[in-house]
């Protein structure tokens, strides 16, 4: 006698229609008629809930019937399988969770120090915010050093430091000709040298590596006196290493 055959005559001993054994099981009415035809078994949980509210003990109800042994010991593998899966899940979420906190937690403390330090910076130098959203401070008569307003990238950007770590220097000159520099990190600049008509007349870039850290060549090339140029990458490498993080 299979399962479905026990559980038919199981209702009918105990005087019950497939309604009435369907609701002491929480289940449908087609459901237990499914299972008095051979359409399908119940899981092992409803199984349990059989023998617990008939008295009928599992061997008595699972005894002879192979099929219904083979699909609870899948069920139970199955089971397993999934229990192991939803392990793996859990230890690798509990991984990334950790892990994007102790991130969070150091990128809010290098946010607060970058940030400090560059408007503590602005301050000590008595820098001015203009209105292209840059701060500037105007260094002598001809000389305008300018740096770009920073903020840290957002939390999700997973950056450390500020984007755009430059500071930029405006020289008007007598003649009309104008000096544009840009310091994109400590002691690493570009200048370029522009007359009255925009039109570009000398370029650090012009020069070789090793003639651009060779002031008199330099300067020679910008129509700058050298000591005025000294001055100038002095005072903002100076200002460079108080702003931003030097790499």
């Amino acid at each position: 006698m299979n399962l479905g055959d026990k559980l038919l005559k199981l209702r009918k001993d105990n005087k019950m229609s497939q309604e009435e054994f369907a609701e002491a099981l929480d289940v449908t009415r087609q459901t237990v008629s499914n299972w008095e035809n051979y359409k399908s078994y119940p899981d092992i949980n409803t199984i349990v809930k059989i023998s617990d509210k008939f008295s009928v003990s599992l061997d008595v109800l699972l005894k002879g019937d192979t099929k219904m042994i083979d699909n609870i010991d899948k069920e139970v593998r199955n089971s397993k399988k999934y229990k192991k899966i939803l392990i793996v899940i859990g230890v690798v979420l509990l991984f990334i969770i950790i892990t994007f906190g102790i991130y969070a937690a150091r990128y809010n403390s290098v946010k607060n120090e970058l940030e400090t330090k560059f408007n503590t910076s602005i301050k000590n130098n008595k820098f001015y915010k203009n209105i292209d959203n840059y701060y500037s401070l105007k260094y002598k008569n001809n000389i305008i050093i300018s740096v770009p307003n920073q903020k840290m990238p957002s939390l999700f950007d997973f950056s450390m430091d500020f984007h755009n770590k430059v500071i930029d220097v405006d020289i008007n000159y007598e003649d009309g000709n104008y000096l544009q520099g840009r310091f994109m990190n400590y002691d690493d600049y570009d200048f370029t040298l522009i007359n009255t008509k925009n039109v570009v007349i000398g370029s650090s870039s012009s020069l070789n590596k090793n003639d651009r850290k060779d002031i008199s060549k330099l300067s020679d090339e910008l129509n700058i006196d050298e000591n005025d140029l000294t001055d100038i990458i002095n005072k903002v490498n100076e200002l460079y290493k108080e702003f931003y993080k030097v790499d």
